[in-house]
């Protein structure tokens, strides 16, 4: 395969790393309402806003998983793992 694809696989590992964190937002704005939520709070359905994130952020160790065997198949192949794609050596 040529440089050029192994260089599209790095950045789209490098996106779906940046997916993983960018899940982590909506829960971080949930925790500003507070970690235990009163009952009007839970009225207003905060408590199914919480749901909802912390089920997004439910399957991010398959993602990191991935990411992590993708950058092991670019490290074999082209002797880079090509963390960040803009710093690599080809």
């Amino acid at each position: 395969m040529s440089s050029r694809v192994w260089r599209g696989l790095a950045w789209v590992n490098f996106g779906l790393l940046v997916a993983a964190a960018l899940k982590f937002i909506p829960i971080g704005i949930s925790l500003t309402h507070g970690v235990t939520l009163s009952a009007d709070q839970i009225a207003s359905g905060l408590a199914d806003e919480r749901a909802w994130a912390l089920d997004l952020i439910s399957d991010t160790p398959y993602l990191l998983l991935v990411w992590i065997l993708v950058a092991l198949l670019l490290r074999r192949q082209t002797r880079d793992a090509m963390i960040r794609p803009w710093r690599s050596r080809r």
